[in-house]
């Protein structure tokens, strides 16, 4: 086919979507609708392989507006005008979710759920005759920017060990609901869910994360994993990690009113109440899980080492083997910009597991600097606890 009749069949395609969705908005599959977006963004090229590529690395529509732009530049096809304009779409649908206002449960005040932002694009639901029961047993919706709050970094930190006692997740769910350090049914109930929206997002207990907890020797080399998936799975947390804390590293500090002030901008419409829930989950997230320290009304935070089993985990995670990875690419990922981890440490790290087989190769070529993962993410968890070896390699600490 020509470059003409490729443009003439991708009018045309567009020209359809487009009457489609005039006709009934409802009609588009996701690929469809992120087709329609992308075709704004996009004059001429065929949009369909990049739709295709978001949702296939994003996992649904509000993964792909909720996406940091330096993860959108990585998709085949995304350029920056591209990324900036499904920024700006998830920036303002995010601003219109937040102000949709949420009924308050019919709980105890202390204990009352803190209203959640409805996912995106979502279908109306009839009342439920038992708001608290329904509120409880309901996993919190995915969404652009939502309020984070009821962190649960410090039960994380005690739970998670033990999941892998449990045959299956319904099991752990129900372990935590009773177990759960609150007085309500209801709050227990409501705190398990968020903890398994944020740590088992695929409703699935066989994970790395469920192996590696229950081989981890201190909470120290938990901790990591935790901070981690949290900030994945909140995106106003993850937010302030990439746009507040980590341009502030040089400085080494944030106050607690810098840090409201961003939260607002961004959930303009915002309560007091849930406001100041918002900032003690976010000082107890970087407080008990070992990024930052809190100050009275300071958040402190600097470049600092952590363990070789916390970086283990969060490698394998976020850079998903097998594969090749610069360290161009190091740099700009959550192992720096969320976790704060020292590049001379990390550099040192990436040694100490290829002595140990984890890392196959890390290599510098003139001014390219890269390492290659040899496993996927529970094969190098399993190679690297299972290793024989591994209390035996004498461990690079200095420079």
């Amino acid at each position: 086919m020509s470059d003409s009749d490729q443009s003439a069949s991708s009018s045309g395609h567009r020209a359809r979507l487009r009457q489609r969705f005039a006709a009934d908005p409802a009609a588009l599959a996701d690929v469809e609708l992120l087709e329609l977006i992308l075709t704004f963004a996009i004059p001429r090229l065929d949009v369909a392989p990049r739709a295709r590529a978001l949702l296939d690395r994003f996992g649904s529509p509000a993964g792909v507006l909720t996406a940091a732009q330096r993860e959108l530049l990585e998709v085949a096809g995304i350029g920056e005008q591209t990324a900036l304009f499904l920024l700006a779409v998830g920036r303002f649908a995010g601003r219109a979710e937040a102000q949709v206002e949420p009924h308050p449960l019919a709980s105890d005040q202390a204990e009352r759920a803190l209203p959640r932002q409805a996912a995106l694009f979502p279908a109306e639901t009839a009342p439920s005759l038992d708001r608290e029961i329904e509120e409880a047993d309901a996993k919190p919706a995915p969404s652009a920017i939502h309020t984070f709050a009821d962190d649960e970094s410090a039960n994380a930190l005690i739970f998670l060990p033990h999941a892998a006692q449990f045959a299956t997740l319904e099991a752990f769910k129900a372990h935590l609901a009773a177990r759960l350090p609150y007085n309500s049914a209801s709050t227990r109930r409501r705190r398990a869910n968020y903890m398994l929206a944020r740590f088992y997002p695929d409703d699935k207990l066989n994970t790395p994360l469920t192996y590696f907890a229950a081989r981890c020797a201190t909470p120290e080399d938990l901790q990591p994993a935790v901070f981690y998936h949290l900030l994945a799975a909140e995106p106003l947390a993850a937010r302030v990690a990439d746009d507040l804390v980590w341009p502030a590293l040089p400085l080494g500090r944030l106050s607690r009113e810098a840090i409201r002030d961003f939260v607002l901008r961004l959930l303009p419409d915002l309560g007091a109440a849930s406001l100041k829930k918002v900032l003690h989950a976010i000082f107890n997230a970087y407080t008990i899980l070992g990024v930052g320290a809190e100050d009275r009304e300071v958040l402190r935070f600097q470049a600092h080492p952590g363990t070789l089993e916390g970086l283990l985990y969060v490698l394998t995670a976020e850079f998903a083997g097998p594969g090749m990875h610069t360290f161009e690419r190091l740099e700009a990922s959550p192992l720096r910009r969320w976790l704060l981890w020292d590049r001379d440490w990390l550099r040192r790290q990436l040694a100490n597991l290829a002595d140990l087989g984890v890392v196959s190769k890390v290599s510098e070529i003139d001014s390219l600097r890269q390492f290659t993962l040899p496993f996927d993410q529970m094969t190098a968890l399993r190679h690297y606890f299972e290793n024989p070896r591994r209390g035996t390699v004498a461990l690079r600490e200095k420079p």
